[in-house]
């Protein structure tokens, strides 16, 4: 199945902590805040604090606008900038310090039990063409500018913030993304093992 995801699609979650809100773009199954196997989803940060752990989960995290943050994670800092990524365990103490101001960060949480996960930005202009035989695919378009691709043949054009969600199809995908003058998108695939 391919879903085009649009700002309608999306739905506005609180953090585990209580802390904010979350805009969950795409998940496996389940509907509170621990019954899932994967989610996909963006978040406004706008006050330095502490991350919700998500026990025996990982974590990616990228910086999508705003200036950036210094993580703390057990201990050590590590400083993102807009379109900068980190993977981390679930389990571990994270806490963020805003650099200048809010931003927003793009996450993917999965459970390494059940899938594994490729986790890639793209930003090459050039044509791109590729093969996936994952579960799920999910492409998100960062950029300002419309991202065209096609999966199998079939035609989309993704404006900022939207997304394409391939999923529940055991076949192998084709996927080409045309050449463009900006590109900013994030692929993510996940296999369950």
């Amino acid at each position: 199945m391919i879903e085009l995801l649009t700002a309608k699609h999306y739905k506005k979650m609180p953090w585990k902590n209580g802390a904010g809100y979350t805009l969950e773009l795409a998940r496996s199954a389940g509907e509170d805040l621990t019954e899932f196997d994967w989610r996909i989803s963006m978040a406004d940060v706008t006050t330095s604090g502490t991350f919700s752990q998500f026990m025996g989960m990982q974590r990616f995290l990228t910086v999508l606008e705003g200036t950036g943050i210094a993580l703390n994670i057990d201990g050590a800092t590590h400083t993102l900038q807009t379109l900068q990524s980190i993977q981390f365990s679930g389990d571990r103490l994270v806490s963020c310090n805003l650099l200048a101001g809010p931003i927003r960060d793009f996450n993917l949480i999965y459970s390494p039990q059940h899938y594994t996960a490729r986790y890639q930005w793209i930003e090459d202009s050039s044509a791109l063409e590729f093969f996936s035989s994952a579960d799920v695919v999910f492409i998100f378009n960062q950029s300002i500018l419309a991202l065209e691709l096609s999966v199998d043949g079939q035609p989309f054009k993704l404006e900022q913030h939207q997304s394409i969600y391939l999923h529940s199809n055991p076949n192998e995908k084709h996927l080409i993304f045309s050449a463009s003058a900006v590109r900013q998108c994030c692929v993510i695939e996940l296999s369950k093992i």
